[in-house]
């Protein structure tokens, strides 16, 4: 438990540097504050991914039956997302290869900002929905 707070404090501080480097990027419009924007993106992936594998690590699983469609449902939601935006930022990658200064395109970095807040958005309402509801199978075995 105290590894995930630590993970949460760590979000939170990366979410906060990606938007100041975005807000950089816009008013700046250099290639450094560009280049700082794409650099935080993998630490703030890695974060998130290792922030859902210590919350996989907490889930229980009280009923066979039950336990494994929880953790089947949020594995699913959290790794296609997480498959997605990996891709997206994959690709990004390998365009700017081809084709230089794409990543120096102020409508790519403000549109991946918002494929990035959908992510986190997805991954965090599973995590949250996939606790909610092992609380409650919890609070419905003891109460019987």
């Amino acid at each position: 438990m105290q590894k995930s707070n630590l993970i949460k404090k760590l979000l939170v501080v990366v979410n906060f540097i990606v938007v100041i480097f975005l807000i950089a990027t816009i008013i700046f419009n250099t290639k450094l504050t560009y280049s700082l924007y794409w650099i935080s993106i993998p630490v703030l992936i890695f974060l998130i991914v290792w922030f859902m594998f210590e919350v996989d690590k907490g889930l229980i699983e009280i009923n066979k039956n039950e336990g494994k469609s929880i953790r089947r449902s949020y594995n699913d939601i959290t790794v296609v997302s997480t498959v997605f935006y990996g891709l997206i930022y994959l690709g990004i990658e390998f365009i700017d290869m081809i084709n230089h200064d794409i990543r120096n395109n102020i409508y790519l970095v403000c549109g991946f900002f918002a494929i990035t807040l959908l992510y986190e958005l997805f991954v965090f309402t599973a995590i949250k929905s996939a606790k909610k509801e092992t609380s409650e199978l919890l609070n419905n075995k003891f109460m019987k």
